[in-house]
């Protein structure tokens, strides 16, 4: 399972950089967008009037539940098993993908997809916690067999 899920999640990775970086026709521009005032995309999106249902699911749904399965990386690095570290690399590593963006003028960078990346990564990092917790598909079984490898000796 931890291998399957490995492979998963760096070809979803991938998919997700190319589609935050290419897709919709995203060309490098020499004029770089740069929002710091929290939660004013989110409220745009609540409460313009001329907002298109398709634009509110990408933005605000799309932002949220894409980010949802890097909650499960515990899974596969055992140090993100908890909440913390999970939390801090995952902040850590979306603002650096924010800050690319605005550095190469490839889409906006901005503090309100920050929040709802890690939103949607926090929602999948307790799914994850749940579905341990009721050892749903055996997973606690899969945690077992990772343990037993860290710590088995190899000898020759």
């Amino acid at each position: 399972m931890k291998r399957y899920f490995a492979v998963f999640i760096a070809l979803y990775a991938v998919v997700l950089l190319y589609m935050m970086f290419y897709a919709s026709g995203r060309e490098p521009s020499e004029i770089s967008y740069l929002q710091l005032k929290p939660f004013i995309t989110i409220e745009h999106f609540f409460t313009g009037n001329n907002i298109k249902a398709e634009a509110f699911l990408v933005n605000i749904f799309g932002n949220v539940f894409l980010f949802s399965p890097f909650g499960w990386l515990g899974l596969c690095i055992k140090k993100f098993n908890s909440f913390v570290p999970a939390t801090v690399f995952f902040l850590i590593a979306i603002s650096i993908i924010e800050s690319t963006q605005y550095i190469t003028g490839r889409g906006v960078a901005d503090i309100d997809d920050v929040f709802l990346n890690t939103m949607g990564m926090l929602i999948g990092f307790f799914l994850f916690k749940y579905a341990t917790w009721k050892n749903i598909a055996n997973i606690q079984f899969h945690f077992k067999l990772l343990e037993n490898n860290d710590t088995k000796v190899v000898t020759s």
